[in-house]
């Protein structure tokens, strides 16, 4: 098979959704179509090499309306990509990003594509949570019907694992803190697309804003303040799980470029990251968060890796309760380097995007920190997990 490495990746900032998102007036097609003009403007293929670009794959869920019909072909258009330039979209639900990249790597290893443009897109401000759904009446017969709400997972996650209400407000804080730190510090300016946006005002009117940084994130979360949090998806009296302690829902779009070893040599790429290795697996729906615990296994002995052989670990936080699970599992919740500029609860999780954000962030992270490897790694509604390695070859 073919060398593939990733060249380049950007992202939108990640707008909060809801009636006064950042992104309430711009469409999901057209963030992605930006990100995607960025991508190539940004690994210096323009004009007429933009026709080398073989597909456009696009992570998304909840594919109905500006989501629907295949978004990843209408945001190539969007973007202005040759007709030649084919597109499709992919849901796997939270990991769907991610599975966009590897379908990429994947079919540029088996010599049938050379360059692809892959990564996410999600608008939960036009398409909010179970937009669309209708589950199967009958799902009872095959597993406990409440999985269908993500928020009832994580407290499944905490009462099984005794997973307490201090240890979730405390990666809240830590998220919130760390992800303040870096954008203040300017670490993610590199990776972040400024987007001129028509911001939704109290008075119901909009006003031009450059949108050039992470909405959700906040910076006075203290414990005290997080323990003030009712809980919102059970309400009995050990119920732990908050919105406070949750990843929040998110309007953003990233993208990664993808060129074979023959492809960066023609073009003068650089090639940044190879993807050492990739792996999904299922669990139990109703436990849904714990997907990483065993995803991440999988990967490395797919790989012929130790967990001691990993620099930087991203691991997405859904919903807290999940999140302390795995990486205590896993023996790396005081890893110096585990999701060193915050993640879920505090920069978003923006579905089907949250996968490609995290490579582009990982991109970016490698060599500030000197990594040579690194995991990223979510866990996936309906009782999934994916994890990959990343190599840092840059």
């Amino acid at each position: 098979m073919r060398e593939v490495y990733i060249v380049e990746g950007v992202r939108t900032p990640i707008a909060k959704s809801g009636k006064r998102s950042w992104f309430a007036n711009i469409r999901a097609d057209d963030l992605a179509a930006l990100v995607i003009n960025e991508v190539l403007e940004r690994a210096g293929i323009t004009g007429k090499k933009r026709e080398q670009v073989d597909d456009v794959i696009l992570g998304g869920t909840y594919l109905m309306k500006e989501m629907g019909s295949n978004i990843g072909r209408y945001a190539a258009i969007m973007a202005g990509m040759p007709y030649r330039t084919a597109g499709c979209t992919v849901d796997r639900l939270c990991g769907g990003g991610l599975q966009s990249i590897a379908f990429g790597v994947s079919s540029i290893a088996m010599g049938w594509s050379d360059l692809i443009i892959a990564g996410g897109v999600q608008h939960m401000t036009h398409l909010p949570m179970l937009s669309g759904v209708d589950p199967n009446p009958g799902l009872g017969r095959f597993c406990d019907p409440n999985m269908v709400r993500m928020g009832y997972t994580a407290e499944m996650v905490a009462r099984k694992f005794n997973i307490s209400r201090e240890k979730q407000d405390q990666m809240a804080v830590e998220s919130h803190a760390k992800a303040h730190k870096a954008t203040v510090e300017g670490l993610f300016r590199d990776e972040i697309l400024p987007v001129t946006a028509d911001v939704p005002t109290e008075d119901g009117s909009a006003k031009k804003m450059l949108v050039d940084r992470d909405q959700g994130i906040r910076p006075g979360a203290t414990m005290e303040s997080l323990s003030q949090l009712k809980p919102v998806f059970m309400e009995d009296e050990i119920a732990t799980v908050t919105a406070g302690n949750s990843s929040q829902t998110n309007d953003a779009a990233a993208v990664v470029l993808i060129a074979g070893k023959e492809k960066i040599k023609e073009l003068g790429l650089k090639p940044r990251l190879k993807l050492a290795g990739y792996a999904v697996i299922g669990v139990d729906p109703a436990l849904m968060g714990i997907g990483p615990a065993f995803a991440i296994p999988r990967v490395l002995k797919q790989a012929a890796m130790t967990k001691e052989q990993i620099d930087l670990w991203e691991i997405n936080e859904a919903f807290a309760s999940q999140a302390v699970y795995c990486t205590e599992e896993l023996g790396i919740r005081n890893h110096p380097l585990l999701n060193p500029r915050g993640s879920g609860i505090a920069l978003g999780h923006p579905l089907g995007c949250t996968g490609a954000r995290i490579v582009t962030t990982i991109m970016h992270e490698m060599p500030y920190y000197n990594a040579k490897y690194a995991v990223e790694s979510m866990c996936i509604g309906h009782g999934q997990g994916a994890a990959a390695i990343w190599e840092w070859v840059g």
